[in-house]
């Protein structure tokens, strides 16, 4: 009997041992980007996966498996939704309508990503997150850098707009049609080819990023001024999310926090160092008249919101309002 006992025993602290190991090791989310790993609009993301996987080393690993070439560029919000895979890094609000219909008041918000936190217009893109893309809403690493309108045409007023072709994802529709203009859709990867062939005869991109594609090589003009901000989002499958520990939860949202900051300060180094390697590539900085430019900026940012509160009635006018200026509380920043 004492031999049965002693295996017995044995049995148990092997599956007790094989149980442990199990339990140890770190939960693993694979994440992708809409654009390739060697994008400059993917600056922040080493940074970022560096913090998290250090300070939640075995408990939790994020591993970056690429960009289109994992799960095409367009694709990447279904497939978040459904879990095939388990976080988007870094990919555009633009590229979320058709899942969400308000996604483009990411781009005309007046606020910084940390003053959105003080608004509550964070919390209510959480909410929109979890309804719509079955995810938890991390933030967004950029504020502040603006999209510019690219072309190979001189733009210096509304009418100048009228027949231009210009690649366009469904963000810049609206208003491009307000204006006259033509809407292309072509992938990002595939811009250059199309300023090239004359396809297109502009196309719109943040400030940073579109050298990452040697667009300025089939490039002639920047038109200032810019509009819209860079809005990236980065977001986990809820069931995901909800299967990494409480304590970790905390230490990802923080170094997101932080994040914002950082990539923030990072960002308008890069488009700062892009307009020099735009120069020197010849291209010109055509800057509409105030006057104009307000008039410009007015269709603009009027026909966006126009169609992000006809689509979404239930969100748009709550985003408006948590957006503005005016939705921040006394004293929020006190040094500002």
């Amino acid at each position: 009997m004492r031999g049965w006992w002693r295996l017995i025993g044995l049995m148990l602290v092997l599956c007790f041992g094989v149980w442990m190991n199990g339990f140890a090791q770190p939960i693993v989310i694979k994440a992708v980007t809409a654009f390739p790993k060697n994008h400059l609009n993917n600056d922040p993301i080493p940074i970022f996966l560096d913090k998290v996987n250090s300070r939640l080393k075995g408990v939790v690993e994020i591993k970056w498996l690429g960009g289109p070439e994992v799960v095409d560029t367009y694709e990447q919000p279904r497939a978040l939704q459904s879990g095939a895979v388990d976080m988007v890094l870094y990919s555009s609000f633009g590229y979320l309508k058709p899942l969400m219909p308000e996604a483009y008041a990411k781009s005309v918000s007046e606020l910084t990503e940390w003053e959105e936190r003080k608004s509550g217009a964070h919390a209510l893109w959480e909410e929109i997150f979890a309804k719509r893309l079955n995810s938890k809403y991390l933030g967004t690493f950029h504020s502040y850098v603006p999209f510019v309108l690219y072309s190979n045409k001189k733009i210096q007023k509304a009418e100048d707009m009228k027949g231009l072709r210009v690649r366009a994802m469904p963000l810049y529709v609206p208003f491009l049609k307000a204006m006259g203009a033509i809407p292309v859709t072509i992938a990002p990867g595939d811009i250059y080819t199309a300023m090239e062939r004359k396809v297109v005869d502009a196309f719109i991109w943040p400030q940073m990023g579109m050298i990452s594609w040697g667009l300025q090589e089939v490039t002639k003009y920047q038109i200032i001024p810019g509009f819209y901000r860079m809005e990236p989002w980065t977001a986990i499958n809820l069931n995901k999310w909800n299967a990494i520990p409480k304590e970790a939860q905390r230490v990802i949202e923080e170094i997101m926090e932080d994040m914002e900051y950082i990539a923030t300060m990072r960002a308008i180094q890069v488009a700062k160092y892009e307009d020099e390697v735009r120069i020197k590539a010849g291209m010109q900085f055509v800057e509409i008249q105030p006057s104009e430019a307000e008039r410009f900026l007015k269709i603009i940012y009027e026909e966006t919101w126009k169609a992000i509160v006809q689509e979404s009635p239930e969100y748009g006018p709550r985003l408006r309002q948590l957006t503005s200026k005016k939705a921040l509380p006394k004293g929020a920043f006190p040094w500002m």
